[in-house]
């Protein structure tokens, strides 16, 4: 194994968490980003280990709501809100793509 390799491996370990739904269901997801709107942080994540090619394209955003040590995510009602968080990240993202392209 590459030193990058296993630098790569362990920084995917540091982004892995496990979030527990209403029903108690737990489901470990890759934390992809945080961003910041209209004052507002969120936080965006991708399943684990997905099941079907439409869950790997699939993120799943919650609003990060609290001061630490007590933060929690809090889901978003708001289907508006959802897609321009949802842009916004996919924004950030393509610039970060290019940014670490050049």
């Amino acid at each position: 194994m590459t030193e990058e390799f296993e630098r790569e491996e362990e920084q995917e370990d540091d982004n892995l968490v496990t979030l527990v739904d209403e029903n108690g269901v737990e489901t470990a997801f890759y934390h992809i980003g945080t961003i910041e709107h209209n004052g507002k942080w969120y936080c965006v994540f991708q399943l684990a280990e997905p099941q079907t090619e439409e869950e790997e394209d699939e993120v799943a955003i919650y609003e990060l709501v609290g001061e630490e040590p007590d933060q929690t995510l809090e889901p978003i009602e708001d289907e508006a809100e959802m897609e321009e968080v949802f842009n916004k990240f996919l924004d950030e993202y393509e610039q970060y793509d290019e940014d670490e392209i050049n």
